[in-house]
Order: structure tokens, then sequence, then C-alpha cells
């Protein structure tokens, strides 16, 4: 169990979010099914499990259950790119705080809230100097300034991204650590951009968001 804790699963979303860090030794497996790679690699005494899940709740959250069932980490992290309000500014970091599903509505639960289910997740992760907004996840890229205003009458969230709380909740299910790192590419509904721009957006936000994990993962 001791050296288990030492296993750690890294969840990236975007392929536009996929970076290495000069300090990392490749190991030698690359493991590969129909669905997902997995690149092995060892920083310090961690081994790292990193895998592309490709964006949305659910690749990620399977994403997250195949980094547990098959390599048996003990601790998830997730980094990357995300929406914002006005509170923040583009590249800002961010560890979010609390994780709920903003598009879930029912008549007998919050919102954000699966049925039976926790109304929120929370990250292992808690660093006093940094912002700790809340992140509302879904399946839709929210640029509506206005939609986003009317979420945020119902739930306490300031960010937006499209896999974190699946993450979340598939760990907080197995007990497993849920780490997270956000940096900010967009303010919602603000900074609007062609595709290839937004792309850049968010790839120096993820890789922000990378370089700060890479500082925190060896110490927690």
């Amino acid at each position: 169990m001791k050296n288990d804790q030492n296993k750690i699963g890294i969840i990236v979303a975007d392929e536009n979010e996929i970076f290495e860090f000069p300090h990392f030794i490749k190991l030698k497996k690359i493991y590969k099914n129909s669905k997902f790679e997995v690149k092995k690699y060892k920083f310090n005494k961690k081994i790292l499990f990193l895998i592309h899940s490709g964006i949305g709740l659910i690749n990620s959250a399977i994403a997250a259950q195949y980094l547990i069932d098959n390599f048996k980490v003990r601790k998830i992290w997730n980094y990357g790119a995300v929406g914002s309000s006005t509170k923040n500014q583009i590249f800002d970091v961010v560890i979010p705080k609390k994780f709920y599903y903003h598009d879930v509505i029912t008549p007998w639960y919050k919102r954000g809230q699966i049925p039976k289910e926790k109304e929120f997740y929370l990250n292992s992760l808690v660093l006093n100097n940094i912002k700790n907004n809340n992140i509302g996840s879904s399946n839709s890229f929210i640029n509506s300034e206005k939609y986003f205003q009317e979420l945020q009458k119902d739930l306490d969230i300031d960010l937006i991204d499209m896999e974190s709380a699946a993450i979340a909740n598939v760990c907080d299910k197995n007990n497993i650590e849920f780490y997270c790192v956000k940096t900010v590419s967009d303010i919602v509904g603000k900074n609007l951009v062609s595709s290839n721009e937004i792309n850049q957006y968010i790839s120096k936000a993820a890789r922000i968001s990378f370089e700060k994990m890479i500082k925190l993962i060896d110490k927690n």
C-alpha cells in the first residue's frame, strides 16, 4: 500500500494541453487500447500515468476509472484551461474548491446535484495563497455571459469546464484523492475569438497550470 501511494494518475482533456516536463523520466512501457493511450513516467519517487481522456464529462470519467482499475493509482490530478467570470483575469491560476455539475436540474435536488449523489465534490488540494473559486462542469462550452450569470443565481461558481466534476465524482466513489489546478483561458462572453486563437489561449493556460502542478505534485 505504501508504494501504491506513489502511483499518480494525471488526466488531460485536450490535445492542446499535453506537455512533458524535462525532469520526467519516460519509462519504457506505453499502454494503448482502442480508446486511450497512457504514458508512464518517473518523477522523483513518484510513478505517473498520464492519460489523454478527450473532452467531456463521460470521456474524463471513463479515463479516471480506467487509471484506477488498471494502474491502481491512489491519487488523480487534473490540470488545464478553464473559462471564468470577470472575478478572474486571463492566465490566473486557480485551485477550485468545489465541483458541481452545472447542467443538472431536477425538481427535488439543488441545481448541480445528481439525484442521490453529493451536492458537490471537493478538491484535495488546498492552498490559501491562490484563488479558489468553485467550478461547474458540463458537456457544453459556455460562451454566453448572460447564461453564465443565470447559472450563478443558483450556483456559487465562477469557473466553467467540461471534465473536473466528473473526475472528482469518480475519485470520490473510489476513495481516491483528487487534485485539480486550472488556469483561466477565457472570460466567458468577453474575449470571443476564433477557434485557432482559443486553442492558443487554451494551450498557454494549460502550460501554466501544468507547470504549477509539477511544483505541487511532489509535495502532496
